[in-house]
């Protein structure tokens, strides 16, 4: 059993470096998949609205919200992950990983 613990603390100590740009991965990926459905309802409350109000809400919410949205997550998710013990470390990522690909394949399978 050491040597499982072994070589996820090794797995820790590669990933550790890295953590901000895993960050940014996962919160990136959330956006790209739920985007579409955020654009969708946008351009439903937006419609009655003259072109030029349709397209600045939609430039906000791109450079804004969804920026702002993947710096601020990014820096809880990056928050989170230095929380995590070592051991568990490569594990979570892993985990994370995966979750984010089966919400992928789900949402954009409807």
């Amino acid at each position: 059993m050491s040597w499982i613990t072994d070589l996820l603390i090794q797995g820790a100590e590669f990933i550790k470096p890295h953590n901000g740009q895993l960050a940014v991965a996962f919160v990136a990926t959330l956006v790209v998949i739920y985007g579409d459905a955020i654009n969708r309802t946008v351009r439903v409350f937006v419609k009655p609205y003259p072109f030029v109000l349709r397209i600045t809400a939609f430039v906000l919410l791109c450079t804004l919200g969804y920026g702002t949205a993947t710096v601020w997550g990014s820096g809880q998710v990056k928050s989170l992950m230095l929380q995590v013990p070592d051991i568990y470390l490569p594990l979570v990522v892993l985990a994370a990983f995966i979750i984010l690909g089966v919400l992928a394949e789900r949402y954009h399978k409807s």
